[in-house]
């Protein structure tokens, strides 16, 4: 199984600690390191959503001087839906295996990969029930700026669950136009769950939240803005719509540490598969990587000039 994620920060940051310091070294010394052995297992990510067919990659992790290997294409990826065998998932290329079946929340899933020559991987998720979305608002002038320009601000209203642990995450759409769709991140977090998760984004637990419902309000900044003689530089605004994902716990932890992985690394995990070897939160039994899941719904879409 993976180290733990704080001994993976721990050492991240010693290495990036000593590639500022050594170039103000006054001498150098070549060190010659041989990284330790390393024994290839297979790694198996998928994100289940409700309403979607189940699609799981599989590829295997590589050691750290290694480039990473071809995906896996003769894998045997069984399927089971609440511990009763559902169906052999059909390779569609790439290291991508998919189903016929449709995810429904409240369902768990289990997952049982073979490729030939390693042990059988395993894993399992729940895909939650969904929780609504019973008002949404935007707001264009929500505060300014550290350039004097102001920025808007999503407030969402949903339902919660007081006795029970639940993980949520806010996605922030905005249509820019027809062929793009952009999602920023919350900016200058004020909400108190959001600023106790200690994190710039918009992935939380209701371990605060003490009522059925909770109101939320993420400021997001798009970037761009207009000047006209009359109004001077203004903040430019789009069509917007919010989606409420109620996410497993496997999502919230993974999700977490992703974002701190990719601080330090350019390629995203989840959205395209995941090919080595991270030592993140990982869930798979002789094996590394994710097997998670979500339900989510979508307000309207709000267009904010008008």
């Amino acid at each position: 199984m993976p180290t733990n994620k704080i001994n993976r920060m721990i050492r991240r940051a010693v290495e990036l600690s000593l590639i500022f310091l050594l170039p103000l070294s006054s001498c150098h010394k070549k060190i010659d390191w041989n990284p330790p052995e390393f024994d290839q297992q297979p790694v198996v990510n998928g994100v289940i959503k409700s309403g979607s067919p189940v699609t799981i990659k599989v590829s295997l992790a590589v050691k750290f001087t290694a480039e990473p290997t071809p995906e896996v294409d003769n894998a045997e990826v069984l399927l089971y839906v609440n511990n009763e065998y559902n169906e052999t998932l059909e390779h569609i290329g790439e290291g991508f295996y998919q189903s016929q079946l449709i995810a429904q929340e409240g369902s768990e899933y289990r997952c049982e990969v073979t490729i030939p020559g390693y042990p059988m991987a395993t894993c399992a998720t729940r895909v939650p029930n969904h929780q609504n979305i019973l008002k949404f608002e935007h707001i264009n002038k929500a505060g300014i700026d550290e350039e004097g320009l102001t920025y808007p601000a999503v407030k969402v209203t949903f339902d919660n669950l007081p006795d029970t642990s639940v993980y949520y995450e806010i996605v922030i759409n905005i249509f820019q136009h027809e062929d793009y769709k952009g999602s920023p991140n919350p900016f200058h977090i004020v909400d108190p769950v959001l600023l106790n998760e200690g994190l710039p984004m918009a992935v939380f637990s209701n371990e605060l939240i003490e009522g059925s419902t909770y109101t939320m309000t993420i400021n997001y900044q798009m970037g761009g803005a207009s000047y006209t003689e009359s109004t001077g530089w203004v903040t430019s605004l789009y069509p917007v719509q919010v989606e409420l994902r109620t996410v497993s716990q496997s999502y919230y932890k993974f999700i977490k540490q992703q974002y701190l992985y990719e601080l330090a690394n350019s390629e995203p995990l989840l959205s395209v598969g995941v090919t080595g070897s991270y030592n993140l939160y990982s869930n798979v039994h002789n094996g590394y990587g994710i097997l998670t899941g979500y339900s989510s719904v979508k307000s309207e879409i709000i267009d904010p000039n008008s």
